[in-house]
């Protein structure tokens, strides 16, 4: 539950107790008393295996959600031992209502779904889920508007009025609401200035038939169903042109709206922390090329993306959780007439009783509330118009090293040393507006503690309305989340590195291989592969044991970092297989670091454990460039070259050749 909800909940209990009433006390000891009745004598206590519910949105029937997402339930029961995983499919109605009772320990649903599921039901996301394309990971999403590729009228938004335009559902978040809210930016009522909405459900690729057909002018879904299309081949998509079409720098598809992130993988709030750990860890293994991601057909996972557009868009549109409670006042005045009247008349009666109490029941509300931001453990600081602190609770008179009598006043950056994240600039140095300015955000920031510790504190902002008597303008609520980024970094850094050595494992190492190639492509920058072989370690192993041969490699892995430069990626790829990425390197200057690599390693013997171990070195060498098609075609180069060097004698280092490079096929 975020912070902003420990407060209201705090206020809200407050005010529900002032509202307490004899009646709702009898009422509360009649559902004690038959909760009590119902309870059957000697029932069996639960089965002693802990099962873990995972509710799955069905945006395209429980029978595809089965297909897509069952080898990922049973590769999670694997990973958490003694814990079975039962995958529920569901609707949004039926996960909304799950959530509500606590029925779900894990939930993917979409981002749309899941705002309104953390607001009302306090679940909190872990991971947010890449989709699969080639080469790339993405774990954001937008909307396209299209129409026929003869309409040269319907370039902007804002050509559509007067038209007439499908989409895939009044609730589907990017099959409507990302659309309407780009074409209410454009200046565009669609119950004004559009001939009529019409919605087609699933597939969205109905509404490409619909556009072909004449029968709407465009339509709009999600980003990435036009790339599908065109890669199964379906000439539809020849037909068609993007309207509002805007340029997303780094993103794969093309778009007419803004863009929000994927879908997220979320836990229960209650969940145990040891079993949330495993999943995230558990699930951060996969790639693109496991065959649970292919089944789900997805990428992976990321760590989890904010989700505060979404939230922007339901309140801009008044949809989902911002969505108005539709009620007939007079409707229900006429039906409800006489008890109107009499609940009117009792009015009355208990404003005079109320008046007479109001005064103490005032005091004892203050108490309380005192005691509830007193509990809190969040530290609440709330500001005058001018910015000055006019209250702090004890977790934020703690986190100051001050008493709140002494900052009375003073601005937030005199009281908290507060500092940008990455820099040790003050917050909110580069803000054209001070940092205790009316507004609503979230930032996290470091905090540097009166005893010169650092935190990692997130901040809430909310802006308050003026009420009078009061100065308080802005409510701020500080979160300690040190522990849980020191989480996430640590099993964002353990699925990336070899545990052995700390250096690169080979996935990773692919990945900033890719990375490597595509700027050599693209910007014509240079960068050289270096395959490190080492030579007679089988020998150390069988000699002096495997524990003697894992500090070499550890060793091994220290020269490697200490001949390279902090911008190169070094890697441990296989047994005794290392590989380093020297960027601004070619051919030439990579074998001169082969050479001093080889040097390193095999000129004298190297100190393990008080041992004098002679090892040895071979290194291929090929520049990474336009020359290479694919990583594997680099590697395949690379060792290549590595195994010329070693039929020279070992301790050699060897250039790709064009054969290499290029290998000529055949029998």
């Amino acid at each position: 539950m975020s912070p902003r909800a420990d407060v209201r909940r705090s206020l809200g209990g407050l005010l529900q107790a002032s509202r307490a009433s004899l009646g709702g006390v009898l009422l509360l000891w009649c559902l004690v008393s038959g909760a009590l009745l119902a309870a059957p004598v000697g029932a069996e206590p639960q089965s002693a295996e802990r099962e873990l519910v995972f509710g799955v949105l069905a945006h395209r029937g429980a029978d595809v959600a089965r297909e897509q997402w069952t080898p990922f339930a049973e590769y999670l029961e694997q990973a958490l031992d003694g814990i079975q995983v039962r995958l529920v499919p569901v609707d949004n109605d039926s996960l909304q209502a799950g959530a509500a009772e606590d029925r779900f320990d894990l939930v993917l649903t979409n981002s749309g779904s899941y705002v309104m599921l953390e607001q009302r039901h306090g679940i909190s996301r872990i991971a947010t889920m890449l989709p699969a394309e080639v080469g790339r990971e993405e774990d954001r999403f937008g909307a396209v508007v299209v129409a026929h590729e003869d309409r040269t009228d319907l370039v902007e938004l804002g050509d559509l009025e007067g038209q007439r335009i499908s989409a895939v559902h009044p609730d589907a978040f990017g099959g409507w609401w990302m659309a309407w809210r780009e074409l209410q930016a454009s200046g565009l009522d669609i119950e004004r200035d559009l001939e009529g909405v019409a919605f087609t459900g699933f597939p969205v690729s109905r509404g490409v038939d619909r556009v072909l057909a004449g029968d709407v002018d465009a339509a709009t879904f999600r980003t990435g169903i036009l790339e599908d299309l065109r890669e199964q081949g379906d000439p539809r998509v020849d037909q068609l042109r993007l309207v509002g079409e805007r340029a997303v720098p780094g993103f794969p598809y093309r778009t007419s709206t803004r863009l929000y992130p994927e879908w997220p993988l979320a836990m229960r709030g209650d969940l145990d922390a040891e079993i949330a750990q495993a999943v995230l860890r558990t699930i951060l293994e996969l790639d693109v090329e496991h065959p649970v991601s292919q089944a789900a057909g997805i990428a992976g996972w990321a760590a989890p993306r904010s989700y505060e557009d979404v939230h922007g868009l339901m309140y801009e549109l008044g949809v989902g959780l911002y969505a108005p409670e539709p009620f007939a006042l007079g409707r229900w005045a006429r039906d409800n007439l006489v008890v109107l009247l009499a609940v009117l008349v009792a009015g009355v009666a208990l404003i005079l009783l109320y008046v007479l109490r109001v005064h103490s029941r005032m005091r004892t509300a203050g108490h309380n509330l005192r005691r509830a931001m007193g509990a809190i453990p969040n530290a609440v600081i709330t500001l005058d118009a001018r910015g000055g602190v006019a209250y702090m609770n004890p977790a934020a008179e703690e986190m100051a090293g001050l008493r709140r009598l002494q900052v009375l006043g003073c601005s937030l950056e005199q009281v908290l040393d507060l500092r940008e994240m990455g820099t040790d600039r003050p917050l909110g140095a580069d803000r054209s507006e001070p940092l205790a300015a009316d507004s609503e955000d979230s930032t996290e920031a470091r905090l540097v503690t009166p005893d010169g510790q650092e935190r990692i504190v997130r901040i809430d902002r909310t802006s308050l309305d003026p009420v009078a008597g009061s100065s308080v303008r802005t409510l701020l609520v500080l979160t300690d989340i040190s522990e849980e980024r020191e989480l996430v970094d640590r099993l964002v850094h353990e699925a990336s590195h070899d545990p052995l050595t700390g250096l690169l494992n080979r996935r990773a190492f692919e990945r900033e291989m890719q990375r490597a190639m595509d700027n050599a492509r693209e910007y014509s920058s240079v960068a050289s592969l270096l395959l490190v072989d080492l030579d007679y370690f089988k020998a150390v192993n069988d000699r002096h044991g495997h524990r003697v041969g894992d500090e070499l490699l550890r060793r091994v892995a220290t020269i490697l970092r200490q001949l390279t430069r902090s911008r190169d990626a070094v890697a441990r790829i296989g047994g005794d297989e290392f590989a380093v990425i020297a960027y601004d390197t070619d051919a030439e200057q990579g074998q001169v670091l082969g050479r001093r690599i080889c040097s390193a390693l095999g000129d004298r013997p190297l100190q393990v454990e008080a041992r004098d171990v002679t090892i040895g070195a071979s290194v291929g060498v090929v520049q990474l460039g336009a020359g290479l098609p694919d990583v594997e075609a680099a590697f395949v180069a690379a060792d290549r070259a590595c195994y010329a060097a070693k039929s020279e004698g070992r301790g050699q280092v060897g250039v790709a050749r064009k054969a290499d490079i290029h290998p000529i096929t055949g029998s």
